[in-house]
């Protein structure tokens, strides 16, 4: 990818920019701080739900979100963003699109905080990206004439995929994608815009 392009896609998708900044910035503080042992993923931020519950560090439910387990786990993470948060700021526009990505997070750190297993220790940005997915889903069904037949068939089974991924991989936090997956249809649900953001930026030049 050559400058321009670089610079095209910060214009036209500068959240989730931001939002890839962030999990890079963190992924090499991780590293060069004792790497991704369990112990210093706590010392940064991670879910850890005797610290929110009893120590009231409500900090960790956003902190976790630009956490990962390890370099595998980040570009995993970082493609699915690059990719399907960039579709969305697109569709829905910079403001409500990180209203729909920290919403989503933060839904699915409650959800593992005070749903799940006390002794977990929780991070990465999938819920938020579920978030991601269940709005384009909810956006499928509101919204059906903004896609091509074949791209709501993709985000729906793209959802369905996920879905069974989540319940069947181990080592999968089903209640931090659930959280996210939930809030991001809600929102869009209830939130549904008439055109989609980048049609109105067109109209208006």
């Amino acid at each position: 990818m050559d400058s321009t392009a670089i610079k095209d896609y910060i214009n036209k998708h500068p959240v989730t920019f931001t939002l890839l900044l962030f999990n890079i910035v963190m992924v090499f503080i991780v590293i060069f701080t004792g790497g991704f042992t369990t112990l210093n993923l706590v010392r940064w931020g991670a879910i850890f739900p005797p610290l929110i519950r009893d120590n009231q560090e409500f900090y960790r439910l956003i902190a976790a979100m630009f956490l990962h387990g390890s370099i595998t786990h980040f570009l995993f993470n970082s493609v699915a963003l690059y990719y399907l948060g960039g579709h969305m700021e697109r569709l829905i526009g910079p403001k409500w699109y990180l209203v729909l990505y920290m919403g989503s997070g933060l839904l699915s750190s409650l959800f593992v905080t005070y749903l799940g297993n006390v002794g977990d220790v929780t991070i990465g940005a999938s819920g938020a990206i579920f978030g991601i997915m269940g709005g384009l889903f909810m956006l499928t069904i509101k919204q059906k004439k903004w896609f091509h037949p074949r791209t709501i068939k993709s985000i729906q089974q793209l959802m369905i995929i996920n879905l069974v991924i989540t319940f069947l991989v181990p080592n999968i936090s089903i209640l931090g994608h659930l959280g996210g997956l939930i809030m991001g249809m809600a929102i869009l649900y209830f939130f549904t815009p008439k055109y989609p953001y980048f049609y109105m930026q067109m109209m208006k030049q």
